[in-house]
């Protein structure tokens, strides 16, 4: 069975407020909060899709969707679970997932991605909470809200990480991690693609070109034809 998970990457790139402080470490800048929220939710509709499981982009744009168009698709698509990705405010610190009071299967789902989540980088753990949030009372399956860190934390130091793939792409896979053990999913590892394989190209009996490239190759055979060469031989290294 494939399961539909509806990803919200909270608020619009223009949303008043959603935003950290001048931060010093990066010379003033501003960060938006749907800059961290757009980008990990990319990183972790990719990683979803790699463990076998479809996604519903509720918010796919940079505008602020409004809360009742993003639970009504997620309810009119019969998702099987609702994630939405925020940075939090207000001076604090840390980590911290939230579910709707009284949905069990949420706060299963909360408890298990918060788990995963905690461990991911290297936050203060503010445990898994409950939140009448519109995401999480309007959505008629188990839905989460995880505040991966704080976008005015006291030394801007979660703040300044907003931005930082290394950190986006740590979140999202943990996320994936807890969202893989709810629905007793195998996770996926992002295995590197294999390097094209090396060939050496020799003509009347000297070396060319060693090469992965196509393109060089056809160019190196060419060439040695336009000369009349008499033998070409082009041969996997590793043969």
């Amino acid at each position: 069975m494939s399961y539909l998970i509806a990803l919200d990457d909270g608020h619009g790139m223009n949303t008043p407020g959603k935003r950290t402080p001048r931060i010093p470490q990066l010379n003033g800048r501003v960060i938006k909060e749907n800059e961290f929220n757009q980008a990990i939710v990319k990183f972790l509709d990719d990683e979803l899709k790699r463990c076998g499981f479809k996604t519903l982009l509720v918010a796919p744009t940079d505008n602020d969707t409004p809360l009742s168009t993003r639970t009504r698709l997620a309810n009119s698509k019969g998702a099987d679970l609702y994630v939405s990705c925020h940075y939090n405010a207000g001076g604090g610190e840390g980590i911290e997932t939230y579910h709707f009071k009284g949905s069990k299967a949420g706060k299963r789902a909360a408890e298990i991605i918060h788990k995963h989540v905690k461990v991911a980088v290297p936050r203060k753990d503010r445990g898994v909470k409950t939140a009448n949030f519109f995401v999480l009372r309007e959505t008629s399956m188990p839905a989460v809200l995880i505040e991966y860190g704080f976008m005015d934390d006291p030394g801007l130091e979660e703040a300044a990480q907003m931005i930082d793939p290394q950190v986006q792409k740590a979140f999202a896979v943990a996320t994936a991690k807890g969202i893989c053990e709810y629905f007793g999913v195998s996770y996926a590892e992002d295995k590197p693609p294999k390097p094209k394989p090396m060939y050496r190209i020799t003509v009347d009996g000297k070396f060319v070109v060693d090469t992965a490239y196509e393109e060089k190759i056809k160019q190196a055979v060419e060439d040695a034809i336009r000369k009349e060469a008499k033998e070409i031989i082009v041969k996997q290294r590793d043969q």
